[in-house]
């Protein structure tokens, strides 16, 4: 009789875990394609909203603005959103509403005809799109004891979303205009968001322990601590100057990436910024899972400098190619170095933090992200009027000192 309920006892565990692995594995697969159809509606749409600025008549500073509003309403909303995805114990509820109304705002954009309204869009844009990138990263570091290759193997699946809808939009635009590319994008977005609602999370216990976890198989993370001292413990010391750095990196990345959808079509066509942005992605997205079981065995500080060095020689890139095939070239590097990029940073927060406050170290490095194209747009901006190469190699400046303030941080 013992012999017998020690049988069924394992046969129970062994169903149990079969379960736990079921539900895993179709997490992933709806949170991969979610995010793939995602990031192709990104990839369509995102190059021509500065084209569409000044299609509608706007300035080369309306253009620049476009990436501030953005990103500010993005910066002041991330780390409220993930406190709210860690206390209430649902990613998906949040990533959902980041899509949807995204999709929203890009719809409403293909009815407009001024300015000032884009304009208004893209800061309303900004402020309900970052529900999704807190709940996300945290919810990809959820998935996996190994969290480098989660964030490579998502890396990857939204890079090539990314690349999709970069060659959709460059082969789209030209049949369908860039309002027609809008609507698409939205679509896409919308059929994302009722795919994430199909995801299941496991419930969570409410008392988090003592000591900090990583999140294993059939555990996630733990009830969130929002207080003084926990977002003082996320902002001093080593992490605290890391943040500073990808600021440093991101106010770089805001002055070129806001302006430079409009280099390319002046220097080469429109047809030409579809395909650059497309080689781009692509690069990222071959290169993402790789990056990611590497960043595992050698550390992310060490990918993380690789990027930042990656960054100014891609800058440099696009002020000295004259021609599109060259560029083609630089594109695939730029692509390279987002990847290190992304895969570093959020491994390098994730594995330094309490698995209970997670969502919101993420929103923190969101945070950073958007802060710094919020800065970095109204630089480049003013310099692309000066000249674009200007802009371009003047961005070697801050991403020197990141470069340097990264070497102190521990590995």
């Amino acid at each position: 009789m013992r012999r017998e309920r020690a049988l069924l006892q394992g046969n129970r565990e062994k169903a149990g875990k079969f379960r736990r692995l079921r539900i895993k594995r179709k997490n992933v697969f709806l949170l991969g394609v979610s995010a793939f159809l995602a990031n192709a509606a990104f990839g369509m749409a995102f190059p021509y909203l500065s084209v569409y600025m000044r299609l509608i008549g706007g300035t080369m500073m309306m253009v620049g603005l476009l990436s501030v509003a953005f990103n500010l309403t993005s910066t002041i909303f991330q780390y409220p959103f993930g406190y709210l995805s860690d206390s209430t114990r649902n990613r998906k509820a949040f990533i959902a509403l980041g899509f949807f109304s995204t999709g929203f705002f890009y719809a409403t954009m293909a009815l407009v005809s001024t300015p000032l309204t884009l304009l208004a869009l893209r800061t309303a844009q900004g402020a309900l799109g970052s529900a999704m990138m807190p709940a996300k990263s945290a919810l990809i570091a959820e998935l996996s004891s190994r969290i480098g290759s989660a964030y490579g193997l998502f890396s990857t699946v939204e890079n090539a979303g990314y690349m999709v809808g970069n060659f959709l939009g460059g082969f789209l635009v030209g049949r369908v205009g860039i309002r027609g590319i809008f609507l698409l994008a939205a679509a896409l977005l919308a059929l994302s968001s009722m795919m994430v609602l199909f995801i299941r999370e496991r419930p969570r216990p409410r008392r988090a322990p003592r000591l900090p976890l990583l999140p294993q198989e059939g555990r996630e993370s733990e009830r969130v601590i929002f207080s003084g001292a926990a977002f003082r413990r996320l902002t001093r010391g080593s992490l605290g100057l890391f943040y500073l750095t990808v600021f440093v990196v991101m106010l770089a990345s805001g002055q070129v990436y806001s302006v430079v959808s409009v280099y390319f079509g002046e220097k080469f066509g429109q047809e030409w910024v579809g395909i650059i942005f497309g080689v781009d992605s692509l690069a990222a997205a071959v290169s993402g899972y790789h990056i990611g079981k590497l960043i595992d065995r050698y550390g992310a500080k060490r990918f993380y400098l690789a990027a930042i060095a990656g960054y100014g020689a891609t800058f440099a890139g696009y002020a000295l190619a004259g021609s599109p095939y060259l560029m083609l070239a630089v594109a695939l590097l730029s692509g390279l170095k987002w990847s290190m990029t992304l895969n570093a940073t959020s491994t390098y927060v994730a594995e330094r933090v309490r698995a209970n406050e997670r969502g919101q170290a993420m929103g923190l490095l969101n945070a950073m992200m958007s802060l710094g194209w919020v800065v970095g747009p109204l630089i480049g901006g003013y310099l692309s009027g000066i000249g674009f190469s200007v802009n371009f190699l003047s961005t070697l400046i801050p991403l020197g000192l990141a470069f340097v303030l990264t070497l102190g941080l521990p590995e």
